[in-house]
C-alpha cells in the first residue's frame, strides 16, 4: 500500500470521523461533515492564488487554442481556428503560429476561463457534496459533486451560467488542487430578449504537477448557441498547455 503523508491521514480522520476508511486502489463511501466540500474548495482557491504567483514568475510554456465546428452528432466538420502562443515568465505572450502558418505578431485569443474567478463564483453560488475518496494516478483525491444552491441568481454572465450548471471535480488531498473538473449546463441561458441563447456549455479541465508547481494541461469547452449575428453555432474549443520549462 502506498504510504500517505501523515498529516493527510490525520485530516481525513478528524474531518470525516473514525468511520471513514480509504484503501489504495479502490473507491470507498464516506461519512462527510456537511461543510467539508466548501472547506476543500476554499482551500483550493487559497492554494491556487499562491501557486499562480509562482507559476507566473518561474514558468514558460506553449498554449495551443483550437476551435472546431461540430454537426448535430458532435462530429467535427472543420477546424475554424488554430493559434499557437508562447507564454513567457511575467505573462508576456507572443503568437508563433496561426492556422498552420508561422507568424510574428497578431491578436491573441485570451483563455475564456479564469479558474480562480470561476471557483470564487462557484463557492458563492453552489453547494458541495463529497461523494467519495478515490485514487487517481496513485494519489488520494476527494470526488466532489457541485450544483447551484436553491433560488440562486447570477449577477454576471459567468454567474448566470454557473447557476444553470452542475458538475464534479477531483481534488488532490495532499496539495489541494483540482486534478480534473467537468461541468455542464442543465438549463439554457438567454439575454437581449432572445437575441442570444446559450443552450449548451460543457467544460472539462485537467491540471497536473510540473516541478512542484500546479499547471494546466488542457481545457475543453463544447458550446452551442444562437445569436442574431451568427445564427446557430455548435463548436468545440480546446486549450492545450505543453512544453513547460523553468526559467531562473
Amino acid at each position: 500500500m502506498k504510504k500517505w503523508p501523515f498529516w493527510a491521514l490525520i485530516l481525513i480522520f478528524f474531518v470525516f470521523g473514525p468511520e471513514t476508511w480509504v484503501l489504495s486502489g479502490q473507491t470507498n463511501s464516506v461519512q462527510i461533515a456537511p461543510n467539508t466540500g466548501e472547506f476543500v474548495i476554499r482551500t483550493v482557491i487559497t492554494k491556487a492564488k499562491e501557486n499562480e504567483v509562482i507559476k507566473k514568475e518561474r514558468l514558460a510554456f506553449k498554449r495551443t487554442y483550437i476551435v472546431e465546428n461540430l454537426n448535430d452528432k458532435e462530429q467535427i466538420i472543420e477546424q475554424d481556428k488554430k493559434e499557437v502562443v508562447i507564454v513567457e515568465p511575467g505573462g508576456q505572450e507572443r503568437m508563433i503560429e496561426k492556422n498552420g502558418k508561422p507568424v510574428n505578431q497578431g491578436k491573441i485569443s485570451k483563455p475564456k476561463i479564469d479558474l480562480i474567478k470561476v471557483l470564487e463564483a462557484v463557492v458563492k453560488l453552489d453547494e458541495f457534496t463529497v461523494a467519495r475518496i478515490d485514487i487517481a494516478d496513485g494519489r488520494p483525491c476527494f470526488v466532489i459533486n457541485f450544483k447551484p444552491k436553491p433560488n440562486q441568481r447570477g449577477s454576471s454572465d459567468v454567474e448566470d451560467i454557473i447557476v444553470r450548471s452542475e458538475g464534479v471535480m477531483h481534488v488532490d488531498i495532499e496539495k489541494f488542487y483540482i486534478k480534473k473538473i467537468s461541468a455542464w449546463m442543465t438549463r439554457s441561458y438567454s439575454r437581449a430578449g432572445g437575441m442570444f441563447n446559450l443552450s449548451r456549455a460543457n467544460i472539462d479541465m485537467v491540471e497536473e504537477e510540473f516541478e512542484g508547481i500546479i499547471v494546466m494541461r488542457s481545457v475543453t469547452i463544447v458550446d452551442k448557441f444562437f445569436s442574431i449575428l451568427r445564427g446557430t453555432v455548435f463548436e468545440k474549443q480546446t486549450y492545450l498547455y505543453e512544453e513547460y520549462r523553468l526559467v531562473q
